[in-house]
């Protein structure tokens, strides 16, 4: 018969690991709405966004980017959500790798290195955006998407402003909402709640 203190021990450990599952599970949820937000069509065929799998991926790496920054803003819970977030990236990374016939022994490091890159975009994205600097967003978007050469300049302007646009209906979302897995920000009138 297990003493009170043990009891109570594997009462915390259970629920401990209950909150890990649910954040887990928020965690895919919130991954599944990042990819439909990165496959939408206007920033590929308006706004110069090569169609290409590095396209992709790197449209996957700023969405996740601009989730995980305000994530960062909602405190412990935020942050343990955005960890999660990370690994389901890593995850559905190594899994898609795996499909394009990308050797076992490789794997591991494209994913490293795909990530960091995702995490160096995502602090160089957050430093343009905090201080507005709307030249260094435009020069990191024109590293991530255009490396063989400048989009016009009207392309690459709407591209920065979709960010700008999606960065600010982010900081609108109310934590709740965000914490519970939904990304709605195409949502005409999102809730009011409390942040």
């Amino acid at each position: 018969m297990p003493t009170n203190e043990q009891a109570a021990g594997l009462r915390g450990w259970l629920a401990r690991q209950r909150a890990e599952r649910a954040r887990e599970a928020t965690a895919r949820t919130l991954y599944r709405a990042v990819v439909g937000r990165a496959r939408r069509a206007a920033p590929y065929a308006e706004m110069g966004v090569p169609d290409t799998a590095d396209g992709r991926f790197e449209m996957l790496g700023l969405e996740t980017a601009l989730v995980l920054r305000r994530l960062r803003r909602l405190g412990d819970e935020g942050e343990r959500l955005g960890r999660a977030l990370l690994e389901v990236m890593v995850d559905d990374l190594d899994r898609n790798l795996r499909e394009m016939g990308v050797g076992d022994l490789s794997v591991g490091k494209w994913v490293k290195r795909m990530t960091a890159n995702v995490l160096v975009r995502a602090a160089a994205l957050d430093e343009a955006l905090a201080r507005g600097a709307r030249a260094e967003l435009e020069a990191l978007l024109v590293r991530a998407f255009f490396p063989d050469g400048q989009p016009s300049t009207a392309r690459l302007d709407a591209l920065a402003a979709e960010i700008e646009a999606a960065a600010a209906r982010l900081e609108e979302l109310p934590a709740e909402r965000l914490l519970a897995g939904r990304l709605d920000l195409d949502d005409p009138e999102p809730d009011r709640e409390s942040r």
